[in-house]
């Protein structure tokens, strides 16, 4: 059993499914297809068994590449915790393997 197993506890096997789900997922993905081909501009994706759509979002924004209209000097960096906590990792890093190259060079002369 997979529940009490400390090992695989977190597992979850999905049962396949029915003949009935199968068609109606069918129907489902050929929803999404039409309406990708229909509405080509915007992203299309299936949820709790709908086809839903949002705006899509240019390839170059998403990314955060700078358009045409924008400038270097209009934007500006704001870290993130998760970009700041990555940095004190990264001093740490250096820091370490600066103390072992000084280790080093001292067994040496």
């Amino acid at each position: 059993n997979l529940k009490t197993s400390e090992r695989f506890k977190k597992v979850f096997i999905s049962p396949d499914r029915t003949p009935a789900e199968r068609e109606e997922r069918r129907k489902l993905v050929l929803a999404l297809k039409n309406k990708i081909n229909t509405e080509p501009h915007m992203f299309h994706y299936l949820k709790d068994g709908q086809v839903c759509s949002r705006e899509h979002l240019p390839r170059h924004k998403a990314h955060g590449q700078l358009d045409d209209s924008q400038s270097d000097e209009s934007l500006e960096y704001v870290p993130t915790s998760q970009d700041l906590s990555l940095l004190v990792e990264l001093q740490q890093t250096f820091d370490n393997f600066e103390r072992s190259i000084d280790l080093r060079l001292k067994k040496c002369s």
